[in-house]
């Protein structure tokens, strides 16, 4: 088994992305930028310091892993 899991989760997965992009269009969000930049701020403040502090290093494993999925979802 990959680490993306068995051919029918990623399958899955895909339709589960699908129904929600489908979802998403008929479901616009009407934010205005200061909206939005105010309900990331709360976000964060909902992490821990421990993850407030780690680095956004795009090199880390679990990138790479989630960017190469997306690669062969898309391809």
């Amino acid at each position: 088994m990959s680490v993306f899991g068995t051919k029918e989760e990623v399958v899955e997965r895909l339709n589960g992305l699908r129904r929600y992009n489908e979802w998403e269009k008929a479901n616009p969000v009407e934010l205005t930028p200061e909206q939005a930049l105010a309900a990331i701020s709360s976000l964060y403040c909902l992490m821990t310091s421990e993850a407030q502090q780690r680095c956004d290093d795009p090199t880390y494993r679990g990138v790479r892993i989630m960017n190469a999925a997306l690669a062969r979802l898309s391809g």
